[in-house]
């Protein structure tokens, strides 16, 4: 049999040996939107079992290969990363397991040199039966959210309205600001679109969308729909930006993207909103 030893030309994630490295790669890969298809656990031989690395199928059958920073059998950071990771893995997939494999290949893993043959020997490999990985994830329901809490806290720019896109980009350095000039930023769109020049914060909006004959309204939509989109400018003035304008910023960095999405949405309803006729009689 011709065994190809060639480069398996995989991507190698993880630093060997570092836990929160490994853990952070596959946080990373699921976060900027990688489907993760199937989960190999591998666990060296011998005296050498309680070492753990992994390699992942993510899209259009892409194989990735984290290195070996994970442990089980004993308390410490590689395995309570261990468990972090293999339960957060198993909220995006049922396709994992555990395959036992020659120490060379956990070494070759570790240096970023596995073979096609490697690759095509782990595939063949039948998984361990009964399960081994299920005794590392929580078994307390409450528990298990928390591996979300470790996600990057970043703005997610796909879902931003172009108008903020350049305010967004600054957002990491200073929230604080990055937010109050969004405030200002929509307050000057509706006061140029309604022409209420000497309107600011809730009076500007309850006159540009609140009744029946407002300047901005959504177009089929009943009434009661288009008081509550209008009713969300005054509430979301009256309860963050007054506050946030008048005091010093003491906000976390979680509640500061949440309410940047919150102005993001209000600036993807004024895009919506449309002009209302003025009909006359004459």
């Amino acid at each position: 049999m011709i065994i190809n030893k060639q480069p398996a030309g995989i991507q190698y994630l993880g630093e060997n040996g570092l836990t929160e490295s490994c853990k952070q790669a596959v946080i990373q890969l699921i976060h900027f939107g990688e489907a993760i298809e199937e989960v190999k656990i591998l666990t060296a031989e011998g005296e050498h079992s309680n070492s753990h690395g992994l390699l992942l199928t993510v899209g259009y059958g892409t194989q990735i290969a984290i290195k070996n920073g994970f442990s089980s059998g004993y308390p410490g950071e590689g395995p309570r990363g261990y468990a972090f990771i293999l339960n957060l893995l198993s909220k995006y997939t049922e396709n994992i397991g555990e395959y036992i494999v020659h120490h060379k290949i956990i070494q070759r893993l570790c240096n970023s040199a596995l073979t096609i043959h490697d690759i095509e020997s782990i595939n063949l490999l039948q998984k361990i039966k009964p399960a081994r990985w299920y005794d590392f994830v929580p078994y307390k329901k409450e528990d298990r959210p928390a591996v979300f809490h470790e996600f990057p806290l970043t703005i997610p720019m796909a879902l931003i309205d172009n108008r903020l896109i350049e305010i967004a980009l600054d957002f990491v350095d200073n929230p604080d600001n990055s937010i109050l000039n969004a405030y200002r930023k929509i307050e000057s769109i509706v006061r140029g679109r309604s022409k209420l020049t000497h309107e600011s914060s809730t009076k500007l909006f309850a006159k540009a969308f609140q009744g029946d004959e407002s300047i901005l309204y959504w177009e089929n939509l009943d009434s009661g729909e288009n008081k509550g989109r209008a009713s969300l400018f005054t509430s979301t003035f009256m309860a963050y930006r007054n506050n946030r304008a008048h005091q010093e910023p003491k906000h976390n960095l979680d509640d500061d993207i949440r309410e940047f999405l919150l102005i993001n949405q209000l600036f993807i309803l004024e895009r919506e909103a449309i002009i209302r006729e003025v009909i006359t009689v004459e």
